[in-house]
């Protein structure tokens, strides 16, 4: 059995070795990329960063949300989640239209989505669904700023 002199000495020459080799200070985090990782902007974003989700969901309880705010220039999907399919219109019901832009997602059949067109302007566009007409469940808000 080696002695206890002969064993402190080899475990000496251990970390003499191993501190030569750069074992002893290997780091113990993750090295530092040399360039910030730039944020996701969703395809298309500007300045960097991630646009709204310019979605509205529809489902047999209705369209979520009910009043949704986007930019100028942007479209609007609507995605239907029901079995039922759905026909939107801008407008709080036929009898007034507005925003034909909201008429261009249309018919929505189940399991689909349909984009709105381009909204230029900064206004407020109500919408409403055809194949309901009065129920409040399928009516919104389009807040374009």
């Amino acid at each position: 059995m080696p002695s206890i002199a002969l064993r402190a000495s080899l475990a000496v020459c251990c970390l003499v070795v191993a501190a030569a080799c750069g074992v002893a200070d290997a780091p113990h985090t993750a090295p530092t990329p040399s360039s910030p990782t730039p944020p996701a902007t969703g395809g298309g974003g500007t300045g960097g960063t991630t646009p709204p989700d310019l979605t509205i969901t529809v489902t047999s309880a209705g369209v979520s949300p009910a009043v949704l705010t986007i930019p100028v220039g942007a479209r609007v999907t609507f995605r239907n989640l029901d079995v039922r399919a759905h026909d939107f219109s801008g407008g709080p019901d036929p009898a007034t239209p507005e925003c034909p832009e909201i008429d261009q997602a249309g018919f929505v059949a189940s399991g689909q989505s349909r984009q709105t067109g381009v909204f230029t302007v900064a206004r407020t566009c109500r919408f409403h669904d055809h194949a309901y007409l009065g129920v409040t469940a399928f009516t919104g808000r389009i807040v374009i700023q």
